[in-house]
């Protein structure tokens, strides 16, 4: 497993109980623990990721859809001739 860089902010249990009490959660203590650990464990993975590319390297940016395919026209209906109603006998 790779160390986090030393420039990786970590959050502190207390910070941690602020933010959950701002969403409205109550957690135990062994939730809040975890939670900080998950916390400074993806803090150190984001760290990592490189970013001395050029923005329009990301995939995202440089990904450009088809345009839109014309409709087709549409058909026109073609004329049938109409069958003859056959009235109830007199």
């Amino acid at each position: 497993m790779l160390a986090p860089p030393a420039n990786t902010p970590t959050i502190s249990p207390a910070e941690m109980q602020i933010l959950i009490s701002r969403a409205g959660l109550a957690l135990n203590p062994g939730q809040m623990a975890d939670l900080v650990l998950a916390w400074r464990q993806v803090a150190g993975l984001i760290a990592t990721i490189p970013r001395d590319r050029p923005l329009v390297d990301d995939m995202a940016l440089v990904f450009r859809p088809n345009p839109p395919a014309e409709p087709e026209p549409e058909a026109k209906p073609v004329a049938r001739p109409r069958a003859k109603r056959v009235g109830k006998p007199a």
